[in-house]
C-alpha cells in the first residue's frame, strides 16, 4: 500500500502544477482551446490586403483578378483570358524597334516546280508548273500556271493560268477564290474557288471547283508528297485528276472524269533553292475525253520521261 502511494505521488503533483499555470477552464475544455490557439498559416495561401479584408460583403465592384483566380491549384481562367486584345490596355504591340511581327511581314515567293524536258508516246514537248505569291501570311495574291506542249501539237487542254487571292484559315489550310484561263484555241474563262493546304503527314493537297462563262463546271484535284533518301535526295509522287460536267469536242475533253496523271520526279537540291530532276509521268484518259482520244487516233496512256529544274526565291 505504502509503495503505490509513493509511486503515484510525482504524477499527482505534476497535474496540479499544470493546472495552476493554464488558463482558468483551458485544460479541461479542449474546444475553448482550439479557439484561443490561432489556426497555422498556410504556406500556399494568397495574403489579403487589410483593406480588403474589412471591405463590405455586399458591395457590388467585383474583387481583384487574383482573388477570383485563388490559388494556383484552382480558380477558372476568365473568360476571355485567350483573347490577345482584353489584357492590352489599348496598347499594339508591333515588336522590338527595327524588328515585325511575323503575321505583319509582306513577301513575295516565286516557286518553279517543274520545268522540264518531255518525251513520250506523242513526241517531244516542254511542260511546266510554277507558282507566285505575294503577301503576308494570312492574306497574299496567288499566281499560278500548269500546262504542257507537244512539239507540232495542240496545248494540253489542263495547261492554264490562275490569278487567285489566298486567306488563311488555319495554321495549314486556305481558301482560294479567283479567275482561270485556257491556253490555246477555244479556251475558256472560270471562276476558280478552293482550298489549299497541308493535310496530315504532311500531303500537299489542292481541290479546285471552276464555272465558265457558258455554265460548264470542271474540278481538280492535285497531291504531292516528299519522300526524303537523304536532306538533299527526294522523291516526289505526284498525282493529279481533271473531271468536267460538259463535253467539248474543240479541246478533245469528254464529260465526267477527263484524265488522271501520276508522275514521279526525283530531284537533287544541289542548293536548297536549285535541284535538277529527272522522272516519269503516267497519264490516262477516261470516258467521253477516251473516246474521243480513240476517234483522233490518239492513244488512251501516255508514258513520258522528263528532266529537268526546281528552283525558287
Amino acid at each position: 500500500m505504502t509503495r503505490s502511494i509513493t509511486g503515484s505521488l510525482p504524477l499527482t503533483c505534476l497535474a496540479v502544477a499544470l493546472a495552476l499555470v493554464a488558463p482558468p477552464g483551458l485544460a479541461a475544455d479542449p474546444e475553448a482551446r482550439a479557439e484561443a490557439d490561432p489556426p497555422a498559416e498556410d504556406p500556399g495561401a494568397m495574403a489579403m490586403p487589410a483593406a480588403d479584408a474589412a471591405q463590405d460583403s455586399s458591395d457590388p465592384t467585383p474583387p481583384p483578378m487574383a482573388m477570383q483566380m485563388g490559388s494556383m491549384q484552382g480558380g477558372q481562367a476568365p473568360p476571355d483570358a485567350r483573347d490577345p486584345d482584353a489584357w492590352a490596355d489599348g496598347y499594339e504591340y508591333t515588336g522590338m524597334p527595327g524588328f515585325e511581327q511575323t503575321d505583319q511581314i509582306v513577301f513575295g515567293t516565286v516557286l518553279v516546280d517543274e520545268l522540264e524536258l518531255a518525251s513520250g508516246d506523242e513526241g517531244d514537248g516542254l511542260g511546266w508548273s510554277w507558282q507566285a505569291a505575294y503577301g503576308g501570311d494570312q492574306s497574299k495574291l496567288w499566281l499560278r500556271s500548269q500546262g504542257l506542249k507537244v512539239e507540232g501539237q495542240r496545248v494540253d487542254p489542263a495547261s492554264d493560268l490562275e490569278v487567285l487571292h489566298w486567306r488563311a484559315t488555319g495554321a495549314f489550310w486556305g481558301r482560294m477564290l479567283g479567275i482561270r484561263q485556257d491556253f490555246g484555241p477555244d479556251g475558256h474563262t472560270w471562276v476558280a474557288a478552293g482550298i489549299q493546304g497541308l493535310a496530315p503527314y504532311w500531303f500537299e493537297l489542292q481541290a479546285t471547283a471552276y464555272l465558265a462563262e457558258d455554265g460548264r463546271v470542271a474540278g481538280r484535284l492535285k497531291a504531292a508528297y516528299d519522300l526524303r533518301f537523304t536532306n538533299r535526295l527526294i522523291l516526289t509522287p505526284e498525282l493529279e485528276a481533271n473531271a468536267y460536267s460538259r463535253a467539248d469536242p474543240a479541246r478533245g475533253l469528254g464529260s465526267g472524269l477527263g484524265n488522271v496523271e501520276l508522275g514521279l520526279r526525283l530531284r537533287y537540291e544541289v542548293r536548297r533553292k536549285v535541284a535538277p530532276y529527272v522522272g516519269i509521268v503516267w497519264e490516262r484518259a477516261f470516258g467521253g475525253t477516251a473516246d474521243q482520244a480513240r476517234a483522233r487516233g490518239d492513244a488512251v496512256t501516255e508514258r513520258r520521261v522528263v528532266a529537268g529544274l526546281r528552283v525558287w526565291w
